[in-house]
């Protein structure tokens, strides 16, 4: 697969190294060597590409890097705001040297369920009010996202509607 072919990897790891934030020091100075976040971020990248287990990622990476170390990485917070970055940056070089067609835009959504409810979950009014979640994706004309978005299921899509200020029934904790 071209995406995990050495030199794309080294590529695209070169222009998300300097959004990384600086690596925690250990008060003691006594822990274990540091993975290199190369390594790390290729295995972040195999589970984007491919969807494989972090298992299956520890041995495709020839147990240099364990899956207890990469998993809490791309859960990380701080990693969040890097690939928003290099999303932007990399929609922003598509349309400086192909360009984003803009004369076509699809937009499409879907509903899913979410039966513990939660934050950002909504009554669906596609099944009877239980909770869920609305994903909506929206792409040019070469299938390039322009953008996308994941609100409850009770969201209307035209944002000039105000959303309603009573709390969600979905909010509250159903495991309680």
């Amino acid at each position: 697969m071209r995406a995990l072919e050495r030199e794309v990897v080294d590529a695209v790891y070169a222009a998300i190294e300097p959004l990384l934030p600086e690596p925690p020091v250990h008060p003691l100075g006594c822990h274990r060597p540091r993975v290199p976040d190369r390594l790390v971020f290729w295995g972040i990248l195999i589970r984007l590409t491919t969807g494989a287990s972090w298992v299956d990622i520890e041995a495709i990476l020839e147990h240099r890097v364990s899956d207890t170390r990469c998993e809490p990485v791309a859960m990380s917070g701080s990693l969040r705001g890097c690939f928003h970055q290099l999303r932007a940056e990399a929609l922003a070089a598509f349309d400086r040297i192909i360009g984003l067609d803009l004369s076509e835009v699809a937009v499409d959504g879907s509903l899913h369920k979410a039966p513990y409810g939660g934050e950002g979950t909504g009554p669906n009014p596609c099944d009877r009010g239980k909770c869920g979640w609305k994903w909506s994706l929206g792409v040019e004309r070469h299938k390039i996202p322009l953008g996308w978005a994941i609100e409850g299921a009770n969201r209307n899509d035209d944002h000039r509607t105000p959303r309603s200020a009573s709390p969600s029934p979905c909010s509250s904790s159903a495991n309680s």
